[in-house]
């Protein structure tokens, strides 16, 4: 009986199990990490699109017009809020500081859509209607990777609807249908 210790062959066997168990490990971390996220950033979605609406009910009681927008061909009307707009205006209560993002409203033949565009500065919620927020996945690539962009800095000051895949109206036209400013500091 030999009592040297242990061979050289039975010392990478250890090193490769614990190798596989480490990446096993790691795996399972990172999905874990993953799938929270995604239920943060739904669930926050979910919050900024129930201020949005929020606001968009005060708005129009209080004939803010010149938020609250009528669509070229008068069929809708329209608003667009940012992150920053919802809690300046207190729609909401949390500031969403690792956020960016905004929110466009549309009242077309009384039904309204909000879409929404969202980034964690990871993941991106990119113009999809508030009713297909839930059923989101980054496994089907309706959450997106970042791309290194700013939102509220790309808002469109004209906009023609979020597109009936993405869950919208669908109506959109070749001409603008809004000209308003995004709302993003407080409205007295």
């Amino acid at each position: 009986m030999n009592n040297k210790g242990f061979s050289k062959i039975e010392i990478l066997f250890i090193i490769v199990i614990l190798a596989i168990l480490t990446i096993c490990g790691a795996t399972v971390v990172t999905l874990t990490t993953r799938e929270k996220k995604q239920e943060t950033l739904i669930e926050n979605a979910t919050e900024i699109v129930s201020g949005a609406k929020q606001a968009f009910a005060n708005y129009i009681k209080q004939d803010k017009s010149d938020y609250i927008v009528v669509s070229d061909d008068g069929v809708g009307k329209g608003m667009c809020i940012t992150l920053d707009g919802l809690h300046a205006n207190g729609f909401t209560e949390k500031t969403y500081n690792d956020y960016d993002g905004y929110v466009v409203i549309e009242e077309i033949n009384n039904a309204y859509y909000y879409s929404l565009w969202l980034t964690d500065k990871e993941y991106t919620i990119d113009g999809y209607e508030s009713k297909k927020i839930p059923e989101l996945t980054i496994e089907d690539g309706t959450i997106t990777k970042y791309s290194d962009e700013t939102y509220s800095s790309r808002v469109r000051t004209s906009f023609t609807g979020t597109t009936s895949t993405k869950g919208g109206s669908g109506q959109e036209s070749q001409t603008k249908r809004y000209q308003t400013k995004c709302i993003s500091e407080k409205i007295e």
